[in-house]
């Protein structure tokens, strides 16, 4: 299969979106801005946000939860698929690829990037979409640096159930099968990439892609180990996901 959407949308973010904030938490993106889509025409300012306070550090914008303090980011989530493949994406919005989805949530992915840079994270594809580069392209750019970036930051992500009255947190990796190895993922960060305003559509809700396990250049996280370019790598491990429509929350939290 081809790779999902890596040709020509690398620097199409918005460099500030429209914000109200209440009580106390800083704000370095205000105003509006109209953001470059790939094609050089201009985006639409980006909706407005609100984000509420409902803790002495923590906020909510939409159905995410997040901690000023910590860092640490709340998604409500259901688990879509427990066995089989290939999968895709770790999380999807419900009218995404859910065919190809280990987790569903209804949390927009704009609202996702606005906490993003909330609580300061860094977004960044470096190189991790190079693997899709002619080769005689792959080198030049090596050679000459040029349209060299750094990649975002690493973000850990793990999974929260309840189970017998308790509250378990779990590698979300754990519940994706690695067909080479035949053996759970293992657990290893994911990379802030951060998605795009084309057209004056923001990426990641358009087509609903949020987590990737294949590289997508729209989705907000990639995944950066090995075989992250082979979409019939990964499926989901029955040994170990819960059962379909068991709601949990994902939680990501500053990789150490």
């Amino acid at each position: 299969m081809h790779p999902r959407r890596h040709e020509s949308r690398r620097s199409s973010f918005p460099g500030k979106l429209s914000l109200l904030l209440m009580a106390g938490l800083a704000l370095p993106l205000q105003g509006q801005e109209k953001a470059e889509s790939g094609n050089g025409s201009e985006a639409a300012p980006a909706p407005e946000a609100r984000v509420t306070k409902i803790g002495e550090h923590r906020y909510r914008l939409g159905e995410i939860t997040f901690d000023s303090k910590d860092r640490e980011i709340r998604i409500p989530a259901v688990v879509n698929m427990r066995e089989g493949g290939p999968i895709e994406y770790l999380l999807v919005h419900e009218n995404g690829a859910v065919h190809e989805a280990l987790l569903t949530t209804t949390v927009r992915g704009l609202d996702l990037q606005i906490v993003f840079k909330l609580l300061r994270f860094q977004s960044g594809e470096g190189d991790l979409f190079d693997t899709f580069l002619p080769e005689e392209e792959r080198r030049q750019k090596i050679e000459t640096g040029e349209g060299k970036t750094q990649r975002g930051d690493a973000v850990s992500l793990v999974v929260e159930i309840e189970k017998e009255g308790k509250t378990r947190e779990l590698p979300v990796a754990g519940w994706i099968l690695d067909a080479e190895t035949g053996k759970a993922m293992t657990d290893e960060p994911w990379i802030l990439t951060g998605s795009h305003f084309y057209n004056g559509n923001f990426l990641a809700d358009t087509e609903g892609s949020l987590i990737g396990v294949y590289l997508d250049q729209v989705a907000l996280l990639n995944m950066s180990r090995k075989g992250a370019e082979n979409d019939e790598r990964w499926g989901a491990n029955a040994d170990a996901t819960p059962e379909v429509g068991r709601k949990v929350t994902l939680v990501l939290r500053p990789a150490k």
